[in-house]
């Protein structure tokens, strides 16, 4: 009798074992699926930051500056960063623009923690001289999709979110 269950429990566990391997496999395809599809998402940085500055208003005349100067700004490394399109504001406003492509998957945590320390900075440095745009800051965005971050600081703040999403969507 004994023996007859144990037979009988040999076939059961490896049939559970067997089902457990399945499902980890199906999670693990899934995951490259999600993988895949944000590897296949792709957007052409300059224009995205291009339609910002043309589609949104601001009280500021945004000006382009030097990727290397946005990489100091910031306080990252050129090496992180794929593509990189930067517009800013005469310091009068809060204003700006950044979109950027990381250089690889690892990097979008750095890139986009500098960008949370940027808004941070941003937020301190004008209360003290133009508390007015904190409120804008506090409203700034910062969208990420894949190996993308979309980061914008503009007085219609919905709007500005809107547009990120739209292109994050259907670029």
């Amino acid at each position: 009798m004994v023996k007859s269950v144990r037979l009988l429990c040999i076939p059961i566990v490896c049939y559970l074992i067997a089902g457990v391997l399945l499902l980890g496999a199906c999670d693990k395809a899934d995951d490259s699926r999600d993988s895949a599809r944000e590897a296949a998402f792709s957007l052409d940085v300059a224009a995205v930051a291009e339609r910002f500055n043309q589609e949104l208003d601001y009280r500021d005349r945004l000006e382009e500056l030097d990727p290397g100067v946005v990489y100091v700004l910031l306080g990252i490394r050129e090496e992180e960063v794929r593509t990189l399109k930067g517009y800013f504001s005469s310091g009068a406003t809060a204003e700006e623009i950044i979109v950027l492509q990381a250089a690889e998957a690892e990097s979008i945590k750095t890139l986009r923690a500098a960008l949370e320390d940027r808004i941070a900075y941003q937020k301190e440095i004008y209360a003290s001289y133009a508390p007015e745009e904190v409120r804008y800051l506090q409203g700034a965005i910062l969208l990420e999709k894949g190996e993308y971050l979309i980061y914008c600081v503009a007085a219609d703040a919905e709007k500005a979110e809107r547009l990120a999403e739209q292109l994050l969507t259907n670029p």
